[in-house]
């Protein structure tokens, strides 16, 4: 054998690379485990080196040769019989030769979107194979990447044109996705005027009118929401904190609120309430019998009085045209905001203020303020942080109640806006309230922190809010819905029996009332994205195949489950408004008008793809609307607003049911060829469609352009009918 003239370049060259593996020797015996004299995995050294392994990690081969000890990446092994992966090869290799040949035999759906790819013409003909395909594939994936950022969140503007992010948890969100949805599918149904279908109302079938139209603020309110933010308060400067109203009014104000938002008038509540407020049952003491300090301007526990004088005020106000401003008890507030002083400084808050801070961001949820009750919790939060009570540092059971109640309040917020709580749930080692003397009854308290543990988890888990793992798919996403479904069950059947509900007729305490409300809500929050998306592909089957059925979807129960949580939550608005005392104007608390809205949102969904109409249905719609209508009367615009947004989309929903279940001429499914002819004749009604053999009626002239958007509404019914009921909770699942 010749020798190497330049030995020393020779071995140079051939060093191996700690990355490199030799392949396993063919001709090397089986070993047995328990006679096995090596390790059973080299390093890369020693393997390429052909050497023995004492396999530490280094190893001691590489450790006295100064080497990069490094070792493969384990790989995990399965076994699965012969047959089965004969199977899967035959599989793969048929859904290649498949795909190899999709440019020339393609599905109806995807031969009506290229054979009507309009070009810069407008003219309608039959495009290449090849560019249809390429067409096909860029709308699909710009259709997804634009549900992708729909689902990540949305940031929506208020009238004022102040933008603020909502997250996927959100109802802003979710009704803007409905908004998105009704104004795509607008032109299939526009051209529907349904005069003989019984039972037809005001604005039955007219879905296309002009700008004076019923749908068309809702229609053009896609990205914007209701909210006050972005007006400042009219706080009065020159304000006395030492004044207090007469002493009667003040038992009146905090004998109403403590009605509402805790344990009843007189503590008459079992459940002693679902929120801890301390002092709601005694008047503060006369201004004069206080000795104050030169450089104290007032006791700073006066200042919970005054954001209490204030939240009465507010809620008092149910006369017509009586939520004005400056008449909403920012008088109070005031008075409240100069007793606290600067929110920055951390100098002069104790862990006293905290309940100061929560009550006043409760206040501004009900003054439709809830980014700024969304800071008020956070700096009560941080507070109480500062000060250690989220690990039981130097805390007695009042204080234990309050941070409790703060918790409560941030994961509420949380849900609502779609946005991360202040603290995990890890970090708060604090025991649960417990019993205490003198102390109202700490079990619904303890039933509210429990089940916002479970807002957090399907915040969390179910939406994906935390950091996104990419790795989770639709069947883990899957599980922590049921999972979440399942905790919410428990929670239900774990509650003492004070805190069960009878079905036959509901609790006279207001606040237990109010908390399964809130677990209906979290079952309504956490099966919706599927219904939408059973909604969606219900719509999309109407006009391409028509062999979808609702009774077969894989989640049918918990959609059904999802509607009798709204139906209850409905019932349960209404025995709340019957119990609440007359001199209150029959009060319902925005987070009570929120759980409403929701609830008559999804009974509307529920019309769309279940054939039977419930008469119950109808008028628990008509219930929401009446009490936004209430609402609206007393000068809200929160209240206007919604009143508008359920009229014009129960007008949509009617429409739509009739065009799909009741309509007896329309039964068929619609080719793509003729939903484009529809749409075309629905925007240019002076027109014939385009004549499309076999589908629609010879036309009269020349063949007429596509209407704009008419390919993107054909692809996005076949984008629904495809979609994955799981998408909708996570953008990463797109």
């Amino acid at each position: 054998m010749p020798k190497s003239k330049n030995p020393a370049k020779s071995t140079s060259s051939s060093a191996p690379s700690p990355l490199q593996r030799l392949p396993v020797n063919p001709r090397r015996k089986k070993v047995a485990p328990d006679e096995r004299k090596r390790v059973a995995t080299a390093c890369n050294s020693c393997n390429v080196r052909r050497i023995k392994c004492s396999g530490e990690r280094p190893c001691w081969q590489c450790s006295s040769s100064s080497r990069e000890c490094l070792y493969p990446e384990p790989v995990e092994k399965v076994t699965i019989p012969k047959s089965e992966l004969d199977d899967l090869r035959r599989r793969l290799a048929d859904y290649e030769s498949r795909m190899a040949g999709s440019s020339a035999t393609r599905s109806p759906e995807s031969r009506h979107t290229s054979a009507l790819s309009p070009l810069n013409s407008g003219s309608v003909i039959a495009a290449s194979p090849s560019s249809s395909s390429r067409a096909e594939t860029s709308t699909i994936d710009g259709n997804l990447d634009g549900e992708a950022q729909r689902n990540e969140g949305k940031l929506l503007h208020d009238t004022d044109g102040t933008s603020r992010y909502h997250g996927v948890t959100s109802g802003a969100t979710f009704l803007d996705n409905v908004k998105e949805f009704m104004r795509t599918i607008v032109p299939l149904v526009s051209n529907f005027n349904p005069t003989d279908v019984p039972g037809a109302g005001p604005g039955f079938g007219q879905v296309a009118h002009a700008p004076s139209g019923v749908v068309t603020a809702f229609l053009d309110s896609v990205g914007q929401y209701q909210t006050y933010d972005s007006r400042p308060l009219h706080l009065p400067s020159d304000v006395d904190p030492r004044w207090l109203p007469p002493r009667s009014d003040m038992a009146d104000m905090l004998t109403q609120l403590r009605f509402f938002i805790q344990d009843g008038e007189n503590g008459e509540f079992g459940s002693g309430g679902i929120f801890f407020w301390d002092v709601l049952g005694n008047a503060p003491p006369d201004p004069s019998s206080l000795s104050l300090s030169p450089n104290y301007v007032y006791d700073r526990n006066l200042a919970f009085y005054h954001t209490a004088f204030a939240f009465a005020t507010l809620l008092s106000r149910t006369e017509p045209n009586s939520k004005q401003d400056g008449q909403l008890g920012e008088h109070f507030l005031a008075r409240a905001r100069i007793l606290l002083g600067n929110p920055l400084d951390i100098t002069m808050y104790t862990t006293n203020d905290v309940s100061v801070l929560a009550l006043m961001a409760l206040y501004l949820i009900e003054n439709n303020r809830r980014d700024a009750a969304y800071i008020a919790v956070s700096n009560a939060i941080h507070v109480s942080i500062m000060h250690g009570v989220h690990r039981g540092c130097s805390v007695d059971e009042k204080g234990r109640r309050t941070f409790w109640t703060v918790i409560i309040l941030d994961r509420w917020l949380s849900c609502l806006m779609g946005r991360p709580p202040t603290i995990l749930d890890d970090a708060i080692t604090l025991p649960l309230p417990q019993e205490c003397p003198g102390l109202p009854c700490p079990a619904g308290l303890r039933a509210h922190i429990e089940l916002s543990r479970i807002s957090n988890y399907i915040v969390y888990h179910s939406y994906r809010v935390s950091v996104p793992q990419w790795h989770d798919g639709p069947e883990k996403v899957a599980l922590h819905v049921e999972t979440a479904l399942q905790m919410l069950t428990e929670w239900l059947s774990n509650l003492p029996d004070g805190l069960k509900l009878r079905t036959e007729i509901f609790s006279m305490d207001r606040a237990l009332c109010s908390l399964h409300m809130a677990h209906n809500q979290l079952v309504i929050l956490t099966v919706r994205p599927v219904f939408l998306t059973a909604v969606k592909k219900a719509v999309a089957d109407r006009w391409l195949t028509r062999q979808w059925n609702i009774e077969d979807h894989p989640q049918i129960t918990h959609i059904r489950d999802c509607s009798d949580a709204a139906r209850c939550n409905l019932r349960l608005g209404r025995w709340i408004r019957g119990i609440s005392p007359v001199r209150t104007g029959k009060k319902l608390l925005l987070s009570d008008l929120h759980h409403i809205f929701n609830a008559a949102i999804v009974l509307m969904m529920h019309q769309i793809v279940f054939v039977n109409l419930r008469t119950n249905d109808v008028s628990d719609i008509e219930f929401a609307i009446e009490v936004f209508e209430g609402e609206a009367s007393t000068g809200s615009i929160y209240g206007k607003d919604c009143a508008r947004v359920l009229k014009e989309l129960l007008a949509l929903v009617q429409t739509l049911r009739a065009l799909i279940f009741d309509h007896p001429e329309e039964q068929g499914p619609l080719p793509g060829e003729q939903i484009l002819a529809s749409l075309m004749h629905a925007t240019s009604p002076g027109l014939d469609a385009p004549a499309f053999a076999g589908h629609s009626r010879p036309a009269s002239g020349p063949a007429q352009p596509i209407p704009a958007g008419g390919e993107a509404i054909l692809q996005q019914l076949i984008t629904w009918r495809n979609n994955d009921d799981m998408q909708l909770y996570n953008s990463y699942l797109v």
